[in-house]
């Protein structure tokens, strides 16, 4: 027997409500551990996740990836998921950034990669998420910050390097950053050194874009090694920056000094060689005398 209209027609909803469930954005999956409410959203917060789900819709818009233990994005990740405009991965593992790893990332706005053990960033580390709007990098292990790593990040407007182990940053790493509107650098065990110096004056110069201006960064002062805040500080402090040399100065200098020392040694030995060889090879006073004679 045939079964009637309504008995298939229910059959018929059932399907179609589990394949919704299953997978939200009618064709690629959900990962298991995690929720996809729409098609654009993907939600995988707090699910002790060891590593970045996969599979996901193709087509997500949003990834919220906080509260796990990821210890990398993969280097192709957003080869595949290049629609990705807002990436939080907050509270993770992260300990480096794979080359690479942003790589299609053009359509990136939004990241998160604040509470995570990332100990540097390279040069152009972000220069493939050219859209990028705000970088929260707080609270991580960063000690070294190349000049070049926010290189075409010319839209970014929000970047927060709080809360890490930044001794010192170039601040040519910051004027790489012509629209930025807000910064943090609190939190950080900077040194009042002349290396600090370029630093210090770009942010006496822009310091309307620090939330709590200079009184909200502290550093160290080497030789007395007292802390204080910026806002006790003047360019005057580091006036005596502009006579003193670098190490790279001081080697130049030295290999310099050692060169033309042994230039003179050389000198000074051949020029002997040369007038004990003519000593030796002029005719003689008495020689000459002799001749005379004859």
């Amino acid at each position: 027997m045939r079964p009637c209209l309504p008995v298939l027609l229910l059959r018929l909803a059932l399907l179609v409500l589990a394949c919704r469930a299953w997978s939200p954005s009618g064709g690629d999956p959900c990962p298991p551990a995690c929720r996809c409410l729409d098609s654009r959203t993907v939600d995988c917060r707090g699910r002790g996740l060891p590593r970045v789900p996969s599979p996901f819709p193709l087509d997500a818009r949003q990834l919220l990836a906080a509260g796990n233990a990821i210890r990398e994005i993969p280097a192709d990740f957003f080869l595949l998921h290049h629609d990705l405009a807002y990436l939080d991965f907050r509270n993770n593992s992260l300990e480096r950034l794979a080359g690479g790893a942003f790589r299609g990332s053009g359509s990136l706005v939004y990241l998160d990669l604040s509470y995570n053990n990332l100990s540097r960033l390279d040069a152009g580390a972000f220069q493939a998420a050219p859209k990028l709007a705000k970088l929260s990098l707080g609270h991580n292990r960063l000690a070294r910050v190349d000049a070049g790593a926010f290189r075409h990040l010319e839209q970014l407007q929000v970047l927060e390097l709080h809360d890490n182990r930044l001794r010192t940053l170039s601040a040519a790493a910051l004027e790489a950053l012509p629209n930025l509107r807000a910064l943090r650098l609190d939190g950080n065990p900077w040194r009042c050194d002349c290396d600090f110096a370029g630093l210090f004056r770009w942010l006496e110069e822009n310091q309307a874009k620090l939330q709590g201006g200079l009184s909200e960064i502290q550093c160290t002062v080497p030789v007395e090694e007292i802390t204080v805040f910026l806002s006790e500080l003047t360019e005057a402090s580091f006036r005596d920056c502009k006579f003193s040399l670098s190490l790279t100065d001081l080697i130049i200098i030295i290999f310099s000094g050692v060169a033309v020392s042994i230039a003179a040694i050389a000198s000074s030995f051949l020029l002997a060689l040369l007038v004990n060889c003519f000593q030796r090879c002029a005719p003689s006073k008495d020689d000459d005398e002799d001749d005379d004679d004859e």
